[in-house]
């Protein structure tokens, strides 16, 4: 069913670009009040709590970003169930088209509220700019990181088209790499100086500092990354085991220390939806590779809640934002900020809290790096150390069935890989990892320029 919606969406998709790029509602009644302006953002808030694919993600994307990597054995998968799953991620690709003009749809609605609200004294005003700053910021973080290559600081490569207020009759190109990165910067430092005070418009600054550290990880200014991770850390600090297991086990709601979950309402279609993914991949095993890396199996806590006695998933499916992916930001950036005993005292503190009686290792005990491993450089391209490795094999365990597999292959080196199915080989080439723009913006839109790969793609 869920590939059904995805033709019927991609036919829905050949219009202009206009609808998506410079929208201005000729014919239309502009919102006049804070409470007219706020419900644009209802509409896009309602989509993450009762689950969607845009923002945030929902579960379905999540057990598709599972399902590009490798931490589920494609080769083993079962069928016929298993053809409800992707495959790999060439099955995808003409489809994350969908994801592009609707990233761009959420990037309107906010440019409306940004361009034409004038209550921006009152506590409601704030709250609903602040959200809107919010929502743009990190709409245009995920179109930096689906839709750019990975960061190249000495060949950044270019941005996406940028889109801030109304123009009926613009058609933009590609702004720089670093002009996307300064956008989305802008947007969420607006965000935080609005500080977002009602509960229900979800982006406070606390999420807005999160994706902060996201951004600064994503584009290698790791300096800054430990800052905004650091700061959120002393706020929602680790879990111990038994909180960290009801956390992980909560399909529907926000708990522990999660600072932003998305899809927290059950009831809805999209929960039904959500079961039968998770049901799906049941039809998939964990790789080996990865049930290997649990060395302490049973004294690691992580290992019984991912992973069954018949090595198929066994965990929720989870969009997030939660202090143990801040607290792997920390460890990393440390590392490629030259200061090894930081990075090293930061992942020994997360193997502690998820591993019962766990020695802390020490630079000469760590585990050499697995050369079986599709990840062999790190994001600046030079050869893993068993330190970046051990960091890099903790973030795999914790952020399991949370779809960060797949980002961190493309943030390190773009493996390229292949799986089996039926006598034929599906190869994951390099240039997969950075999905194509809109097709008709391309033939529309002189001098947008389409991503290596899909200059035939119509």
């Amino acid at each position: 069913m869920k590939k059904t919606f995805t033709v019927i969406a991609l036919v829905l998709l050949a219009v202009s670009c206009n609808r998506y790029l410079d929208i201005k509602p000729y014919g239309q009644t502009i919102p006049e009040t804070a409470e007219e302006f706020s419900a644009l953002l209802h509409a896009h808030l309602d989509e993450i709590d009762y689950g969607e694919e845009v923002v945030m993600g929902d579960g379905l994307e999540m057990a598709d970003l599972e399902c590009y990597a490798d931490n589920l054995a494609a080769n083993l998968t079962q069928y016929p169930g298993g053809n409800y799953i992707s495959l790999y991620i060439g099955e995808q690709l003409s489809a994350k088209q969908t994801l592009y003009t609707n990233l761009y749809a959420v990037i309107r609605d906010c440019n409306i509220i940004i361009g034409y609200l004038e209550d921006r004294s009152s506590r409601l005003g704030m709250d609903v700019l602040g959200t809107a700053y919010a929502l743009r910021g990190i709409c245009y973080y995920n179109l930096l990181r689906n839709f750019c290559q990975a960061c190249n600081p000495d060949n950044p490569g270019p941005g996406v088209p940028l889109v801030t207020e109304f123009d009926k009759e613009a058609k933009p190109t590609r702004s720089t790499y670093n002009q996307t990165v300064k956008r989305i910067e802008e947007d969420l430092n607006k965000a935080i100086e609005y500080d977002i005070q009602d509960e229900i418009y979800r982006f406070n600054s606390d999420v807005a500092k999160g994706y902060l550290a996201r951004l600064y990880f994503w584009t290698q200014q790791y300096r800054l990354a430990a800052q905004y991770a650091s700061e959120l850390l002393e706020k929602y600090p680790l879990l111990d085991a038994e909180p960290y297991k009801a956390m992980i086990g909560e399909q529907m709601a926000k708990s522990g220390n999660m600072i932003f979950k998305a899809q927290i309402y059950a009831g809805s279609s999209e929960s039904t939806a959500l079961t039968n993914s998770k049901n799906y991949l049941k039809n998939r095993p964990c790789s080996r590779l990865f049930y290997d890396l649990f060395a302490e199996k049973e004294k690691d806590v992580r290992f019984t809640l991912s992973i069954d006695a018949k090595r198929l998933p066994a965990k929720n499916l989870l969009s997030c934002l939660r202090s143990a992916e801040l607290q792997l930001i920390l460890a990393e950036s440390y590392y490629h900020s030259e200061e090894p005993e930081k990075a090293l005292a930061a992942l020994n503190e997360l193997r502690r809290k998820r591993i019962a009686d766990v020695s802390d290792y020490t630079m000469q005990t760590l585990p050499p790096v697995d050369h079986d491993d599709l990840i062999q450089v790190d994001a600046k391209g030079n050869a893993l150390t068993p330190l970046l490795y051990a960091i890099h094999c903790e973030r795999r365990k914790e952020l399991f069935l949370e779809g960060d597999r797949w980002y961190e292959l493309k943030r390190n080196g773009c493996p390229e890989f292949w799986v089996a199915k039926q006598g034929l080989k599906y190869t994951t080439y390099s240039w997969m990892y950075t999905f194509p723009l809109y097709a008709p913006d391309i033939q529309l839109v002189e001098g947008l320029e389409q991503n290596p790969g899909y200059d035939k793609m119509e």
